[in-house]
């Protein structure tokens, strides 16, 4: 129930003068504001600086990748920097968010440690299905693949390093797939996915392996 009432939340969108919808859903970020989360692909912890909320630490296993969506407000023509430490290197990046939309900051691995790439996201949800993400964190493979698990029907295929697709999909269970060329991760399971909720798969090299996880996403309310 929760997921289903976050998504209409966001779906109601950055209403700002809407008392009704504050009065149902809690008050709307201002209009030209964006909601921003980030998400780490890399085999380690991350410590994390940025400009546009605390600072923030991020592991290497499972819901510790991702960060919850948080509001930012104006963010038009608003350069989003942040510095990563992982495995003692120190680097800075940046991104831009569309007003009114939602962006994922993606931290990849790299040679000097991490490199920053900016996602956006696609939000258009649906109250009777569950929104479905799927995220390629493994540089160098511009082929991902997510598929049922058995039977290999894609879900998302031809997804690039650094790059993500959304659907929606009925909320039920299923065991699912991510790939990247001839080298699979472990299947993992799609299971309570509720009507209107959002997940997420991530697809990553952990230990040298491909490795998937399943992240429901949540959004931090928006406070005045």
């Amino acid at each position: 129930m929760r997921g289903a009432l976050l998504a209409a939340a966001l779906l109601v969108g950055f209403a700002g003068t809407a008392s009704a919808q504050e009065a149902l859903y809690g008050p709307q970020p201002p209009k030209g504001s964006a909601y921003v989360r980030i998400i780490s692909a890399l085999d380690a912890k991350a410590d994390i600086k940025p400009s546009f909320r605390a600072a923030l630490s991020l592991g290497a296993t499972g819901a510790d990748r991702v960060s919850s969506y948080d509001v930012v407000e104006a963010v038009a023509g608003k350069k989003l920097t942040l510095s990563v430490t992982v495995g003692g290197k120190t680097v800075s990046g940046q991104a831009e968010a569309e007003p009114d939309g939602f962006l994922s900051i993606l931290l990849l691995p790299d040679a000097s440690g991490a490199k920053v790439v900016g996602v956006a996201d696609v939000a258009e949800f649906n109250q009777t299905r569950t929104r479905l993400a799927f995220y390629n964190g493994i540089p160098g493979c511009d082929g991902g693949v997510l598929a049922l698990d058995p039977g290999g029907q894609a879900v998302f295929k031809d997804v690039d390093a650094g790059a993500q697709k959304t659907r929606a999909v009925n909320p039920t269970s299923a065991n699912v797939k991510a790939s990247c060329g001839d080298k699979s991760a472990e299947p993992v399971a799609l299971s309570g996915l509720e009507a209107g909720g959002m997940n997420s798969v991530l697809l990553v090299q952990s230990g040298g392996k491909p490795a998937a996880y399943v992240i429901k996403d949540v959004a931090t309310p928006y406070k005045h």
